[in-house]
């Protein structure tokens, strides 16, 4: 297939292929892309997400949705997410709509993850200040200790955020 990104009919068929060749270019974090949001007093925020999936539906990925993050996404249900890739020249760019995905598919992949991950989830302070990483620790050692040998259960605050576009997905090949 041609890799002349404007080649490309439907932005799926250019994320498939540029995204395939990215996993085999780069080791750690090929899916790694910025996400960006609006707050409630206009000013812009970005910050690195890993994305999950990717389908016609659109680019799912997961967050805590009390974090700014969060609240900035829902506040107007608007984002944008920029997916970058240095080794092949390439972005493939979303703006669009944001909603949060069945809460059974949130379920299902807080359950793949790992234990520590499953536990730093569920304390999780995201953008609030905290006391030290003292109180982090000592927290999650408490959580962690209340449910040994327990399932951890997704806490409601965490889920899958599924991104797609109404009004344009673009793709480029940088020079």
């Amino acid at each position: 297939m041609n890799t002349d990104i404007s080649s490309f009919n439907q932005w799926i068929e250019a994320w498939d292929h540029f995204y395939e060749k990215e996993k085999e270019l780069v080791d750690l974090d090929p899916n790694a892309a910025l996400v960006s949001s609006v707050s409630s007093d206009g000013k812009p925020n970005a910050r690195v997400i890993l994305i999950k999936d990717v389908s016609q539906e659109g680019f799912t990925f997961y967050t805590n949705y009390e974090s700014r993050k969060g609240k900035e996404l829902f506040h107007n249900l608007e984002g944008h997410i920029t997916w970058y890739s240095r080794a092949q020249g390439a972005s493939i760019r979303v703006q669009g709509k944001v909603k949060k995905i069945n809460t059974n598919l949130s379920d299902e992949y807080f359950s793949s993850r790992d234990r520590n991950a499953q536990i730093s989830a569920s304390i999780s302070k995201q953008s609030y200040d905290v006391d030290s990483r003292e109180v982090l620790d000592k927290e999650f050692q408490e959580f962690a200790e209340a449910h040994e040998g327990k399932k951890i259960k997704r806490p409601d605050h965490w889920g899958g955020n599924n991104h797609y576009a109404f009004k344009s997905r673009s793709m480029e090949k940088q020079r």
